[in-house]
């Protein structure tokens, strides 16, 4: 079978996502390729790339492999009856969560190859319930944005930035940035916002299952935290099969979803922002 080629010159498109690949050869990693996302001419395409970027204008799409059409099916269901039509125009400063792509290639080769958009017609459910039960410190939804027929988007009210860009701009690892991070600001009014809106989930049965400092918003006054991305929420009890969970910000083991799994993980944002009478509970 021949080698895939790479795409012949394309006039004009736009890379959205890119991730570098590794694999493990005898015993250690190395670097595989960097899979690109893009869109050209109205449709999406994944892709992979034998070199590195260090951003997305870098990507030189006309030379990239095994170049894969995207299915509008596999990412953008069809927009339910009774769900919220986000508001046209939008307003200002709104955010649009779309889904993630960047990990088709893999879904497509599955038993669900259009597992992405189940995934957010999962999360536009959990958002109509949130809706329905607002709190001032879980994320405002304001609707999903429709294109066709389809969801396209959710959207939400914006918010200034997450706990972990401000109190991480560096992007150090957990147990290197409690060593290094200099005490003074108190973060207590955040971690009681998210406890709160943590609580508020739990009582309408929800368990968000990735409390983590990337997950939870800061208001423009700087001590209002809330929680936002609702993609690993679950029914209580439910499995946690294929919910996204970010990497030592949970415990590895728990496969259900449990109130318990968001305690941990707040009770681990606690120590990182310096409680010393605690150690870390999840490795690193």
């Amino acid at each position: 079978m021949p080698a895939p080629q790479p795409q012949s010159h394309i006039e004009h498109a736009d890379v959205l996502e890119m991730n570098e690949a590794y694999e493990e050869v005898d015993g250690s990693f190395t670097f595989a390729g960097t899979l690109v996302v893009y869109r050209t001419s109205g449709a999406l395409h994944h892709a992979i790339s034998k070199a590195r970027y260090s951003s997305l204008s870098d990507v030189q799409v006309d030379r990239l492999n095994n170049d894969v059409l995207i299915p509008v099916s596999a990412y953008s269901p069809l927009f339910p009856p009774g769900f919220t039509r986000a508001p046209d125009p939008l307003p200002p400063n709104c955010h649009i969560k779309k889904p993630r792509l960047i990990s088709y290639d893999r879904i497509r080769k599955g038993s669900q190859p259009n597992y992405i958009a189940e995934s957010v017609l999962l999360e536009a459910a959990v958002c109509e319930l949130l809706k329905q039960h607002p709190h001032p410190n879980v994320a405002t939804y304001l609707g999903c944005q429709v294109v066709d027929g389809r969801i396209d988007g959710l959207c939400f009210v914006g918010y200034h930035h997450t706990l972990m860009q401000k109190v991480n701009p560096s992007g150090l690892m957990k147990r290197r940035l409690r060593s290094d991070r200099q005490r003074g600001k108190d973060y207590s009014r955040v971690l009681a916002g998210s406890e709160s809106g943590i609580e508020h989930l739990h009582g309408l049965g929800l368990v968000h299952n990735d409390i983590n400092p990337s997950n939870i918003m800061l208001g423009y006054g700087g001590d209002e935290a809330v929680i936002i991305d609702f993609g690993s929420c679950r029914r209580v009890g439910e499995s946690l099969e294929k919910a996204g969970r970010t990497y030592e910000w949970h415990d590895e083991q728990v496969e259900t979803a449990l109130p318990q799994n968001d305690l941990d993980a707040l009770k681990e944002i606690r120590v990182w922002l310096g409680d010393d009478s605690e150690p870390f509970q999840f490795d690193e």
